[in-house]
């Protein structure tokens, strides 16, 4: 049960949950202290392998003593009286916290993007991102068809195709912004590329996902409904990348009045949350594209000078939670049902945004270097994948079965994005084969090389 019911006080439950965190903080730097020193490989990557051990369907399901599971599987009551598993296996607490600390990775990922480049760049993102869509999606439609988890008789046949389809256009922006912040390659032509793009790509994800969840429920959707989604959709994000940053400089003078110690901060992120959550309830998107176009907005302000370092120093506290959260939700014993089915999904999960998203970044002037690290940037699917796939388990389009093998594909696109990414950006030179409207490749903002 949740935690908030399952205490005997509110003051207990909120002691049961702060030993929860401290036990995933504890695992999340250590396990990415020991995978960068011992592996050379990003943080990211054992906070998710920590997630995984520690999780309800691993070491965190075990019974210690009285105590029982540290990490049990939320239950509810559900209509009839009966006691059942929420679809999200975490608590919601712990769920929430998970969010909070992607707002401020999202928030401090557009805080450090070069907003002339952003716009520069977001035309051939727009190309790439919608590469990455079509072609995962087809690939995904037609891979559950052909092993026999839908058919094309009727549109109720097609709906877990269609599920799979919208699972693998998924584009984690999340993961891909905390490897490239942790090398100092989010100011890059490539970089900026990748952020725009799946930005791009989770908007039009979000129109996909919502045609496929009005036709789970009325077996049909009309172009209007689609219209009106879009338009929303859209217009809110234009709206605030636009808007934000006409008023930025305007913002940033108003706050700097404030003299008080650390309320740069705190006003910072109530922009951040705000945008967040209007993105979320009112207009349809991921609360983490209102967190970063938010801080894009401010990236070229003297209010982002005088956050940055107290942004950087609250993101290592509290982002590693969110991928160790993350890492808690995978249950890899879903998938032994359809592991066959499972292994072809990843594959094409990776050989789809390899072509999707590298050919659109060959075609709009970056060399195959380039491209390269353009399709690797777009690969994880991460916890935009896993939403997604609650969602169709918890209206029941899909199965456990079908649920497990669209974890293992993201598990497999998350894990091995960040292999990739490191050696694709920090080796070789640039990754234009031509310059585009003047734009060049530069050295990254930040701290000088070799910090």
């Amino acid at each position: 049960m949740p935690l908030l019911s399952a205490a005997g006080s509110p003051v207990e439950a909120v002691a049961h949950l702060v030993l929860l965190l401290a036990i995933i903080i504890l695992v999340a730097k250590l396990a990415g202290e020991i995978v960068e020193r011992f592996a050379s490989l990003p943080a990211v990557l054992g906070e998710l392998g920590a997630g995984i051990l520690i999780g309800p369907f691993a070491l965190g399901g075990i019974e210690i003593g009285s105590l029982g599971p540290l990490f049990a599987i939320p239950t509810e009551f559900n209509e009839t009286g009966d006691l059942i598993e929420l679809v999200t296996p975490v608590d919601l607490e712990l769920f929430f916290v998970a969010q909070v600390a992607a707002i401020i990775l999202l928030f401090q990922a557009g805080l450090e993007t070069n907003r002339a480049q952003f716009f520069h760049w977001v035309k051939p993102a727009t190309a790439v991102a919608a590469g990455g869509v079509v072609v995962p999606f087809a690939f995904g439609f037609l891979a559950t068809v052909f092993m026999g988890f839908a058919s094309l008789d009727s549109a109720e046949a097609m709906l877990p195709a269609l599920f799979v389809g919208a699972i693998m256009t998924a584009t984690s922006v999340g993961i891909t912004a905390r490897v490239l912040a942790d090398i100092r390659r989010l100011d890059t032509p490539e970089g900026t590329t990748v952020l725009a793009g799946a930005v791009v790509d989770d908007v039009l994800g979000i129109l996909i996902l919502a045609v496929v969840i009005g036709i789970a429920d009325t077996g049909e959707v009309s172009a209007v409904e689609i219209g009106l989604i879009a338009a929303k959709a859209i217009g809110f994000w234009l709206g605030l990348m636009i808007v934000g940053s006409l008023l930025a400089n305007r913002i940033s003078d108003a706050f700097l009045w404030f003299k008080s110690p650390g309320v740069l901060v705190g006003l910072a992120l109530f922009l951040a949350f705000l945008a967040s959550a209007v993105a979320e309830i009112y207009f349809g998107l991921a609360m983490i594209i209102g967190a970063y176009t938010m801080g894009l907005a401010l990236s070229d302000t003297e209010l982002k000078h005088r956050i940055e370092e107290p942004m950087i120093q609250i993101g290592y506290f509290v982002v590693p939670i969110f991928f160790v959260v993350i890492g808690m939700q995978v249950d890899l014993g879903a998938m032994s049902g359809a592991i066959l089915f499972g292994i072809m999904l990843s594959g094409l999960g990776i050989l789809s945004k390899l072509i999707g998203a590298g050919l659109p970044a060959l075609a709009v002037g970056f060399n195959r270097r380039g491209a390269w690290r353009i399709a690797i940037g777009m690969l994880p699917r991460g916890e935009v994948a896993l939403i997604i796939a609650g969602i169709g388990l918890s209206n029941e389009v899909i199965g456990q079965d079908v649920f497990g093998v669209a974890i293992l594909m993201t598990i497999v696109t998350t894990l091995i994005a960040p292999i990739i990414l490191v050696p694709a950006f920090t080796s070789g030179g640039s990754g234009l084969r031509r310059p585009m409207g003047g734009a060049r490749a530069h050295r990254p903002r930040g701290r000088p090389e070799g910090e």
